[in-house]
């Protein structure tokens, strides 16, 4: 197959090594996707990827239902040795719209997801099978190279030391606006619950981040996401 014309194949993730001849079994999901949603057959191709070893084309060697098994031709995209690191500190919010905004950062650039806890946070745990299968299934529709790492919850107080620029999205606050940032490197930022910040949790922050104003307009959590993502890693 020419290579101008291996975006038109299936992409995936596997947490197999990738090398040439390589023969990889499949998850069953992905199996059942090929065959029931692609309608693959043996001798097809497909993309693989494991945000370690780059892209490579493979070919199916065997198909069915639940099944699938593949064998590592060649290699199509080399993995990038380094990248700019981006990291969301975010609080967990309804499902099908922490979808959405996962996708969504995932597509942007994001690095590094951080759940964390504040007063005013109303979902106050999170489906991590959920979120991971978010991440994975994002990288392979925007065909990232690499796999944002998914951290354990943290209480907003242990968020507030990272080793990093840190940009605290605060509403009806004194701040300076965030297009007049303009981070070079690697960076974090932090989006409030949908309740906001306590005037206590606001005072803490301002002390330990660079607050910065999203503009007048109170936005939905994924929304803030999305615009200090944008206005931030332009």
């Amino acid at each position: 197959m020419n290579k101008d014309e291996t975006f038109k194949l299936p992409r995936l993730f596997t947490a197999h090594s990738l090398s040439t001849q390589t023969l990889i079994e499949l998850e069953a999901a992905q199996a059942h996707y090929l065959h029931n949603v692609m309608r693959k057959k043996e001798g097809d191709a497909i993309r693989l990827f494991n945000g370690r070893d780059g892209e490579w084309l493979c070919t199916l060697t065997a198909q069915a239902k639940r099944k699938a098994s593949v064998r590592v031709t060649d290699q199509l995209l080399e993995q990038p040795e380094t990248y700019r690191a981006i990291h969301l500190f975010f609080t967990p919010i309804k499902k099908n719209r922490q979808d959405w905004l996962i996708e969504k950062a995932v597509e942007l650039g994001v690095t590094d997801f951080h759940p964390i806890l504040t007063q005013n946070t109303e979902v106050r745990k999170i489906n991590v099978e959920r979120m991971t299968h978010q991440i994975f299934e994002a990288a392979e529709q925007c065909e990232r190279l690499t796999i944002p790492i998914l951290h354990s919850l943290i209480k907003l107080d242990q968020a507030l030391n990272p080793d990093m620029p840190l940009y605290s999205c605060l509403e009806r606050y004194d701040a300076p606006d965030i297009q007049t940032q303009r981070p070079a490197g690697d960076f974090a930022f932090l989006i409030g619950p949908e309740g906001g910040f306590t005037a206590e949790e606001k005072k803490n922050i301002a002390q330990n981040t660079m607050p910065v104003s999203l503009g007048d307009r109170i936005l939905r959590c994924e929304t803030a996401v999305i615009k200090a993502l944008v206005l931030l890693s332009a």
